[in-house]
Order: C-alpha cells, then sequence, then structure tokens
C-alpha cells in the first residue's frame, strides 16, 4: 500500500497537478488521469452553529489546487455521507481565492426540511468544485488516498455542530436522567438538582458516586460553561467515595439552555483506574 501510495505522489509531482479521473473516480492508472481541482483549507474560522438564531453561520477560508475554479456548490450530507445522491444543496457562489463559504442556521435547515436542526448533532457540509471548464469535484469522486493526506489540505468536507448560547438562569433546577448506561449509577428517571456557580458561567451538581450505587462524602461537580456555545468542561476533581474507594473525575460536554439538555463525557478516576467515556445525559423538568 505504502509503494501505491508514493507512486501516486510521484506521477502528481512529475505532471505539477492535481489529477482527476476522466470517469468519475480516480482510478490511480497515468492513462486515464487529467487536470483536477480541489479546495484547500485556509482555516475553520467556525465550527458551531447557534441552532436557535436564523443569522448565525459556520465558515471556512479556501484556496484552490488545479484546474481553475469558476463557482462552489455548498451542501449538507443529511447522513454524512459521501453519495452525492443523498445531498442537498444550499447555495451556490462565485469562487475567488481565498474566499470565505460560510452557511447559516437558516440556509441548513431549509435545506434539511423536513428535518430539524437539534443542539449536539453534528452536521456534514460538501463543498462541490466546479471548474471553468464544467468539470464537477468533491468527495463524491475523490477517494480517500488523495483526500486523507494532510499535506493536501483538502477543503471539500467540513462540519457545523448545533449549539445554543448558556443562559445560568434558564439551566438551573431539577432534572430527571435520560441515560447514564456506561457507568450505571443511576436509572432513568432518577432525579438530580442542578444550581448556579460557583461563578456567571458555571452550574454545580451532585452526580458520580450516587447515594444508591454507595456514596459517600460527595462532593458537587464544578462545570464550567462557555457563554455563547453552551460547551461545557470539568476540570479534574474530588467527587466523593464509592464506600473507602476514594474517586475523582474529570468531564466535557455541552450545556444546552435552550432545550434543557446536559450531556457530558465523564473519565472517572475510581481508586486509580481510570474508566473513560462514560456519558450522563440529564433533562431539565
Amino acid at each position: 500500500m505504502r509503494k501505491n501510495i508514493i507512486a501516486l505522489l510521484v506521477v502528481a509531482l512529475a505532471i505539477t497537478g492535481v489529477w482527476s479521473c476522466k470517469k468519475d473516480k480516480i482510478s490511480g492508472d497515468s492513462k486515464d488521469l487529467i487536470m483536477g481541482s480541489y479546495l484547500t483549507l485556509g482555516a475553520l474560522i467556525n465550527g458551531n452553529l447557534d441552532f436557535s438564531n436564523q443569522a448565525a453561520t459556520v465558515s471556512m477560508k479556501v484556496g484552490s489546487r488545479g484546474e481553475k475554479v469558476a463557482s462552489v456548490n455548498v451542501y449538507a450530507s443529511p447522513d454524512g455521507g459521501s453519495d452525492k445522491s443523498t445531498w442537498k444543496l444550499i447555495k451556490t457562489l462565485p469562487y475567488s481565492d481565498s474566499m470565505v463559504i460560510s452557511v447559516s442556521t437558516g440556509e441548513l435547515a431549509k435545506a434539511l426540511a423536513p428535518g430539524t436542526i437539534e443542539p449536539g448533532n453534528q452536521y456534514v457540509l460538501q463543498n462541490e468544485v466546479v471548474t471553468a471548464s464544467g468539470a464537477k469535484y468533491s468527495a463524491a469522486n475523490t477517494p480517500t488516498n488523495f483526500s486523507s493526506f494532510p499535506a493536501y489540505k483538502f477543503g471539500l468536507t467540513w462540519k457545523a455542530t448545533a449549539v445554543c448560547a448558556f443562559s445560568q438562569a434558564a439551566s438551573v433546577g431539577a432534572y430527571k436522567v435520560v441515560s447514564d448506561d456506561n457507568w450505571q449509577d443511576y436509572a432513568p428517571g432518577d432525579t438530580l438538582t442542578v444550581f448556579p456557580g460557583p461563578d456567571a458561567n458555571s452550574l454545580s451538581f451532585y452526580a458520580y458516586p450516587a447515594v444508591q450505587a454507595g456514596g459517600v462524602n460527595r462532593k458537587p461537580w464544578i462545570v464550567k460553561v462557555d457563554a455563547a456555545t453552551g460547551t461545557a468542561t470539568m476540570a479534574s476533581q474530588a467527587i466523593g467515595s464509592y464506600g473507602s474507594v476514594v474517586s475523582s473525575a474529570k468531564a466535557s460536554g455541552f450545556v444546552f439552555s435552550c432545550t434543557g439538555v446536559i450531556t457530558l463525557s465523564v473519565d472517572v478516576n475510581y481508586g486509580g483506574t481510570v474508566y473513560a467515556a462514560q456519558v450522563l445525559t440529564i433533562k431539565k423538568q
């Protein structure tokens, strides 16, 4: 495999261009190759999309390689795949070097209708190059042999993570456990209380170790929340003990004030052994 990859790179360098197949796929056979084109990622400006604000945007800066680009078609891929027949066109943009491609909440929602944007979900966006000759190149006809090389900096596929702004006042109160499938201190329907603080952009609550799981000397979890996106983090801290087993934890996830859902992926240090990615989801009542 490594020899094949090197051979492809040598061919590309020898003809000083980016190449694509005369058919729909790149075969790797030099006799079937013509000059193609792709977008390069200059910078991902913003990957978080405020789903409650129709004018909010995700955006990226791009350049190009290969044949001259005339325009860019921007699609939503509902299933996240590279089958173009499933893509939904968002818009077509005239190309210029170092252009910024942006997609708004409203544009994405229109493309996905009747489906809806839900906070916490990632939505795959696909850029399709349309060249001056009318040829089209995208993830649908560009194999991963090329697009997976970091040095190429492909800017064809990107993601929008739906988020909403944090409101401490809206986030405190009584919650019920939706799932604790991994760690299983709680059953669905068990209740937790979320408190404000210790500062304006944080919440606190008692979670692991649960009383019913033998939890003693319990400490409140302190979860810091990014005000703009609801991104949540808990630094490594003592959380209490399971009987005589002293435990600590750290976590990351989201606090979605707009929907009243808190989801955290928790790394539990149980007496020196780390159990990673224990997912706890709770919903406000």
